[in-house]
């Protein structure tokens, strides 16, 4: 199955050809483009920007809501990153835990989360990124990563919430 994807490239930066053979996309690739999905794309991204700011707030929303009942459970956490974040990307670490156990425990509830930094995910050591906020290796260990978007309910934060009161406890 063919799909569609785009590139934003700043002026003055060169780059080479994907693949040789074909005058696509100003000589930068071989092949046929697949019209459909440029159309497709075209009018998903015309959609999200239209709602982005509506997006920003729900999505900021439900964030609110996952920390403070996190918070609630009372279960020790630190949220890394500091003040400055994208909506709905929260890296949050808890001392004495394991991550990837905190990961499989969760999947098997049903509930998709990441371990460690955006950077490492593949990776089970503790990622350069954490290691460069200096935070406390009781902590990295215990790193996982929420991501929440605009599908998301309420409904759906409380239930992560609820898997890891469950886990942790």
């Amino acid at each position: 199955m063919k799909g569609c994807g785009f590139l934003y490239v700043r002026k003055g930066c060169g780059l080479l050809p994907y693949a040789d053979g074909g005058s696509q996309e100003s000589g930068s690739r071989a092949g046929t483009e697949n019209i459909p999905g440029i159309v497709a794309m075209a009018a998903a991204l015309k959609n999200n920007c239209d709602h982005l700011e509506e997006n920003r707030k729900k999505i900021t929303d439900l964030e609110k809501e996952f920390l403070h009942l996190l918070t609630e459970t009372k279960i020790p956490f630190v949220r890394n990153g500091g003040l400055h974040t994208l909506p709905g990307l929260i890296s949050l670490s808890f001392p004495g835990a394991d991550g990837e156990a905190i990961l499989h425990r969760m999947d098997l509830l049903g509930i998709c989360i990441s371990t460690g930094s955006a950077c490492n995910s593949q990776d089970t050591e503790i990622s350069h990124v954490l290691k460069a906020i200096d935070l406390d290796e009781e902590y990295a260990k215990g790193t996982i990563r929420v991501s929440l978007g605009k599908y998301n309910t309420a409904e759906d934060v409380e239930k992560i919430v609820i898997g890891l009161e469950k886990i942790l406890r």
